[in-house]
Order: structure tokens, then C-alpha cells, then sequence
């Protein structure tokens, strides 16, 4: 049995239609774990209704959540799970739903089939994500890309751990996780914003990311999402970069984006710096040393270390910028 774990928040305005594309998937081999975190429109409403029309497939979260973040939200439900505090019958994979997305039928079989096949090459002790890419569509359900990946222009199927500490290449919505690497989620990091930046760290220090190159779902873009799609430009990107140097709101809010990332780097090493394999802990150790280093020794370390994003051009950002 597999599990898909939809969390929600004030989401009434396409959660419906979310639920149904899950609900009608080509396969029945899995239940819908569903959590509420406070909501304060009609979202309650619609799970009870659509619990009562889906039944035993479709199950709520057996404690209260008020977690505030969508990203505490995942993760305490994963940890649940991890420590069996929830029981799903023969638990073999764990997928995460955003609840104002569109999934396509074959968004589980496809993924399943990636991880089973590493699974048969590796072993079931590997921990394993599997990630895709998604298309991405605006309120109305109109294409807006094909491809989510190439519109933002992220990483291709393989990331360096290096990158992937300043970088998140992996969209949540579309992870499917095995049960090795569930394990790794017990404990609930106390400096984390982004839930699946998380687990593809993990994933990515203790097992393998899988990454298959086609579109599963359609990822909404719209007025309430907690993280928009914005397209990138190398133009604008380096415009914006430009323009925010002297503007104090501009150049806070993107040193407070590295300080998350450095918060985030503490987590991992305070859970897992001792189980870490050695190379990737000194290029954590690399990296949050950079909080402490002048603009002079970050450029230097990051450069010998290969701690930037991709593409160059926001590397240059990321060196230009990555204060503490």
C-alpha cells in the first residue's frame, strides 16, 4: 500500500479538483492521508464530504495540526509515519500532494516504476527519491509551460550535494519517497522552510535522487500560492541582482534567503553530522563556514568547493551577495 499525504490550508478553491485527480488515478494500491492545519474557509467542509464519497481510501490525520508552515506540516506528518505513529497496512511509498495542483493519471504508476527499479538494482535499504517535472498552468487551468524545469531554468537530473545546498532542485509536489529514506525523517528540523529541499539533502547524503524528465501534474500557479513560479531570465535575473545593490529592503530580502539556507545547513549537521559520509561533511562544514568569511573568502571557498547554483550566472549572484 502507498500512502499520498495532502496538507491543507484555506485551500477550498481547487482542492476539489485536486482530490478528484488524485482519487482518479490509474491504480487504487494507495490511500489519501490528509491533513488540515487551521483552515478557516470551507476546506474542512470539502474533506469531510469527499472523505464520506471515497471511504476507506481516503483517511484524516488523527491529531490536530497547527503547524503554520506548510513545510512543518509535511514534515511532521513524515515523522509520524516514520516513527509509526500512524498505521498504514504495508506502507511501501510515500508521495506528497500541494492541495491546488492538477495530477495526471499516471503520476503514481510512473513514478513507482522508477523506485521499484532502483530498489531491484540496489536493495530496498537504499533510500531513494524519485522526483519529475510538472507543467505549469495559471487560475484557469491554461498552459502556461510545458515544462516547469526549463521555465526556471533548475538543474537537470543529477545535483551535486555542493549545489544542492544553496540550490533546491526538487519540487515537493512531485517527490515520491521508499520507506529507507522515511526513516531519515523522524526528527523534525527546527530551522527548515522548505520541506522538500529537505528530504532531497537527505536523500541526497544517504541515498539517490532519481529524476524522471516528463510532466506527472500540473503545478497552479495563482495569487495565493506560498512559493510562485516566476520565469527566468538571465536578463532580468542579473537586472534584479543590479538593481537591489544600495536598496536596503531589496539586498535584506536576499541575504535572508541565504540565512535560511545556512539555518537549514545547521539542521542537517546537528542531526546527521556524524552519519554524514566524510566528503559531504566538509563541504557542509565549507559552507557554513561562509557565514563567517569576508566577501573575499566566501568567493574563494565557494569556487574550491563548487558551493554555487546553477546556472553561472547565478553563481556570480550567489557570490556577490551571500552575506551573513
Amino acid at each position: 500500500m502507498h500512502c499520498v499525504i495532502l496538507c491543507t490550508y484555506n485551500g477550498e478553491k481547487y482542492l476539489e479538483k485536486q482530490i478528484k485527480s488524485i482519487m482518479e488515478q490509474d491504480r487504487e494500491d494507495f490511500c489519501l492521508l490528509y491533513s488540515d492545519d487551521g483552515s478557516t474557509d470551507s476546506t474542512k467542509a470539502i474533506l469531510q464530504s469527499l472523505q464520506e464519497k471515497y471511504g476507506r481510501r481516503m483517511r484524516a490525520f488523527p491529531r490536530p495540526m497547527h503547524s503554520g508552515s506548510p513545510a512543518k506540516h509535511f514534515l511532521s506528518i513524515l515523522s509520524a509515519l516514520a516513527k509509526g505513529e500512524v498505521e498504514i497496512d504495508n506502507l511501501e511509498y510515500i508521495f506528497l500532494a500541494d492541495q491546488d495542483d492538477d495530477w495526471f493519471p499516471d503520476k503514481l504508476s510512473k513514478t513507482i516504476s522508477v523506485i521499484k527499479e532502483e530498489e531491484r538494482k540496489f536493495g530496498e535499504s537504499l533510500p531513494i527519491l524519485c522526483h519529475t517535472d510538472c507543467s505549469l498552468v495559471n487560475s484557469r487551468g491554461e498552459l502556461l509551460a510545458k515544462s516547469y524545469r526549463r521555465y526556471q531554468k533548475l538543474p537537470g537530473a543529477s545535483c551535486r550535494f555542493s549545489r544542492l545546498l544553496l540550490q533546491n532542485h526538487v519540487t515537493g509536489a512531485s517527490v515520491g519517497i521508499n520507506k529507507a529514506l522515511l526513516q531519515y525523517c523522524k526528527e523534525i528540523p527546527a530551522e527548515v522552510k522548505i520541506h522538500d529541499h529537505w528530504l532531497a539533502l537527505l536523500a541526497n547524503c544517504f541515498g539517490e535522487i532519481q529524476y524522471l524528465p516528463c510532466a506527472t501534474y500540473a503545478y497552479r500557479q495563482h495569487g495565493e500560492n506560498v512559493l510562485g513560479a516566476k520565469k527566468a531570465s538571465i536578463l532580468q535575473e542579473c537586472g534584479d541582482r543590479l538593481a537591489a545593490f544600495g536598496e536596503k529592503d531589496k539586498e535584506d530580502t536576499i541575504h535572508s534567503s541565504y540565512r535560511v539556507l545556512f539555518a537549514q545547513g545547521r539542521e542537517l549537521k546537528r542531526l546527521f553530522g556524524d552519519r554524514l559520509p566524510e566528503i559531504k561533511r566538509k563541504v557542509l562544514e565549507a559552507f557554513l563556514s561562509l557565514e563567517g568569511k569576508s566577501r573575499q573568502g566566501k568567493i574563494i571557498t565557494m569556487a574550491l568547493f563548487g558551493i554555487y547554483p546553477y546556472p553561472l550566472y547565478r553563481g556570480i549572484g550567489a557570490m556577490l551577495f551571500l552575506d551573513s
